[in-house]
């Protein structure tokens, strides 16, 4: 792309659209502002106006999978406004949708080595409007009874991280392993677990149930 083509606020944002792609790709170790700014067909100098460092960026591209996650929690919950369970069990298969579709986002969210969100307020926020999408429904399902009287934080909290691990290792299977290993019990609960989500996430939502 020609050089003369980016408005100053564009190159930010491609600059984090080809972060994802490579690292789609490759690892996190791999990637570089110079070789972004080659793709992006910017001078070399030019990421660094945006982003100061690596880490920097690869907050940023988890600030940006934040926004995303969250608006499609979002059309989940509001697909079923009225009734809290049916939302809260859509929301868990949203999220776990997104996680799949979106690795190379996902896995910066939760990889201290890579990410510090003590540097990043932006990050924070984003995380935090994220984690609100279940937590207003908790809150409301606490209201209607049909949640334990518990504080709301801990029963969102409790629901993320049994929904977050599922998302998680249906990321990390090898579909050639599973390919050559059939039978092994691991890879049969694995294939299980991931033609039924719907099933193991109304489990994950029962255990908060009244």
């Amino acid at each position: 792309m020609a050089r003369s083509s980016y408005h100053h606020g564009d190159l930010r944002q491609s600059l984090i659209e080809c972060a994802c792609a490579q690292l789609r790709q490759d690892s996190a170790d791999h990637l570089s502002l110079r070789a972004l700014a080659r793709k992006a067909g910017v001078s070399q100098t030019a990421p660094y106006r945006h982003f100061e460092t690596k880490n920097a960026l690869f907050a940023a591209v988890a600030t940006y999978g934040f926004l995303l996650m969250t608006d499609h929690l979002k059309v989940a919950r509001d697909r079923h406004e009225g009734d809290v369970q049916e939302a809260v069990v859509q929301v868990g298969l949203a999220y776990v949708e997104w996680a799949l579709a979106n690795p190379e986002k996902y896995q910066l969210f939760f990889d201290s080595a890579l990410v510090d969100y003590g540097a990043h307020e932006d990050l924070h926020e984003a995380g935090c409007d994220c984690f609100e999408v279940i937590l207003g429904l908790i809150r409301t399902g606490i209201e209607q009874d049909i949640f334990l009287d518990q504080p709301a934080e801990e029963l969102a909290a409790t629901l993320w991280a049994s929904v977050h691990g599922f998302a998680s290792l249906l990321q990390s299977k090898d579909p050639n392993a599973m390919q050559q290993h059939q039978d092994a019990p691991v890879v049969k609960g694995m294939a299980a677990l991931s033609m039924r989500r719907r099933q193991v996430i109304e489990l994950f939502v029962n255990s908060i149930r009244r």
